[in-house]
């Protein structure tokens, strides 16, 4: 999977985005916390602009990085999940084969079961472009 790739990067957001309808935004960032790749539902009134969906993204992967100090305890992160008063947002770190660091940010309408959309599509879908 090359996510250094903008299009790829972004044809995978939109076929992640794809899998739920409850599903609102997916980016792909790097290691660093920039975004690759977006995907935003059609007819989305946006909870945030493009400069703090940015930061965000950075945000979101420092978080990740720093969870990485427990791993030789609690084994490696396979995705985390916040719920806020207007939506829900998962942070899922992505293997690739030159062990490069990436990140599938998503975020749900706040009705959504993230939880099952996670691991009965998004995780499924991701071992089908990258199995181990």
């Amino acid at each position: 999977m090359d996510f250094a790739n903008k299009d790829f990067a972004n044809s995978q957001c939109k076929r992640i985005r794809e899998l739920d309808p409850l599903i609102r935004f997916v980016g792909i960032a790097n290691g660093m916390g920039t975004l690759v790749g977006t995907s935003y539902r059609e007819q989305l009134n946006t909870l945030m602009n493009v400069d703090e969906t940015k930061h965000y993204a950075m945000q979101a992967v420092f978080r990740a990085e720093l969870r990485e100090d427990f791993q030789k305890n609690l084994g490696t992160l396979n995705y985390s999940v916040g719920k806020y008063d207007k939506l829900i947002r998962a942070t899922i770190p992505l293997k690739t084969v030159n062990e490069s660091k990436y990140y599938l940010l998503i975020s749900f309408d706040i009705e959504a079961n993230s939880i099952f959309i996670i691991e009965n599509k998004v995780l499924q879908y991701i071992k089908l472009i990258a199995p181990e």
